[in-house]
Order: structure tokens, then sequence, then C-alpha cells
């Protein structure tokens, strides 16, 4: 029987760095997938301070609306008797 190594995801993939944390990773991959939107001519739409926007290739923007502000909640604890 052949020595069975240790899976490694480094070597699995090849040419992908390491990230540090998981929120590192997601920015990332965020914008990498902008940078392939670009490059293949499709809008990217994001949201700033409060509004969702639509930015084309040409460099055409487009406010599509707001957001409702965040809403926040104050914790609350319940006995039951």
């Amino acid at each position: 029987m052949k020595d069975l190594k240790k899976f490694d995801e480094d070597e699995q993939i090849i040419g992908t760095p390491r990230y540090e944390t998981f929120q590192q990773m997601c920015r990332e991959a965020g914008l990498f997938a902008i940078k392939e939107a670009k490059d293949k001519g499709l809008p990217i739409t994001y949201v700033e301070n409060d509004e969702i926007i639509k930015e084309y290739p040409d460099g055409r923007i487009e406010f599509l609306g707001k957001v409702k502000p965040k809403v926040k909640v104050s914790k609350s604890v319940y006995t039951i008797k």
C-alpha cells in the first residue's frame, strides 16, 4: 500500500495566496469579482452611504434607490417562571 500523503490545501490550489482572516479572503474575492465584471463589460451594483448605485463600464452611474437605515435593537432578557 502506498503512503498516503496528508492533504495540504496549499499544494492543491497552486498559485492561490493564503489569507490571515476570513474577512480578508472575502474582501479579496469581492475585489476580484468587481474586476472580472468590469473586464467583461458588465455593470456593478453597490451601496454607498444609503444609496443603491449601478455603475456601468462607460462610467455612467444610475441611482436605483435607497436602503432603509439600520435599526438599533436593544438587548432584552426575559425570565419565564
